[in-house]
């Protein structure tokens, strides 16, 4: 009677356990995958429009000069797929099927409403992402960026295409989050296949206690890079070509290097 009542106990153990992970995992199931961090498409270039860049402040002014194609490409250029990832944060998620998740929600760009949607679709350890643009009395479902990244939103990729009158790819982005130490890096690169194809530009925030952020920046039409350090908090920094190094102070002031 005992090994009878043993074998009925295990029996209901493993039921209760099979029961509990299945539980579980519906419960995982019904909770949309994390949205890639903000990091993983937004390049912080706003220190370049603040600082100067004549007299005194060449090296800064350097800085500005080596980035301000990459300027004008993320703040104008992309404004609009930048800003409909930058308003997902502030919307929930609907279930569309099993596996897939939408966001959907209005945003507005130089006094213009678009329509967003964002979906994600769950395989396993993967996210894959495309976010569909419409215009108010414009183009509608445009597909302006596709991407894919582990279920833990860590790393990741972009692929950003130009226009709804010029649909070709333009930008491919890879980036990497570690939400413990709070740092990152992307890199911006042209896959365009005009003049500036290839070149790209870099940003991560480390935890260097001198210099806890930087920004390289390859011109392939020029073959050159820069390379540029910066402390987030006091703003000083300096640039290099690889030969020579230039460096202001924390009120952007040219200065000596201390090397």
């Amino acid at each position: 009677m005992k090994k009878r009542f043993k074998g009925f106990l295990s029996i209901a153990l493993a039921a209760v356990l099979v029961i509990s992970l299945a539980g579980c995992e519906k419960e995982k199931k019904d909770e949309a995958p994390p949205l890639p961090p903000a990091s993983s498409m937004i390049i912080d270039l706003s220190v370049f429009n603040t600082a100067k860049g004549t007299g005194s402040y060449t090296n800064i002014g350097m800085a500005i000069g080596a980035v301000i194609y990459w300027n004008s490409v993320l703040t104008i250029g992309l404004a609009i797929p930048v800003a409909s990832y930058e308003e997902a944060f502030n919307h929930e998620a609907v279930r569309a099927d099993n596996d897939t998740w939408q966001w959907t929600y209005d945003v507005v760009v130089n006094d213009t409403t678009y329509t967003a949607v964002l979906t994600a679709d769950v395989t396993e350890d993967m996210v894959d992402w495309e976010m569909s643009v419409s215009r108010e009395d414009g183009f509608q479902d445009f597909i302006w960026y596709t991407g894919s990244c582990d279920i833990l939103a860590t790393s990741g990729t972009w692929t950003l295409y130009k226009s709804p009158a010029d649909p070709v790819e333009l930008m491919g982005i890879t980036w990497n989050h570690d939400y413990e130490t709070e740092t990152f890096d992307i890199e911006y690169l042209d896959i365009s296949g005009g003049d500036y194809d290839g070149s790209y530009i870099s940003f991560g925030v480390t935890e260097d206690p001198v210099f806890n952020a930087y920004y390289e920046r390859y011109n392939s039409v020029q073959e050159t890079t820069w390379t540029i350090n910066l402390n987030t908090e006091t703003h000083e920094g300096n640039i290099s070509n690889g030969t020579n190094i230039y460096c202001w102070d924390a009120d952007y002031l040219d200065m000596a290097c201390d090397i």
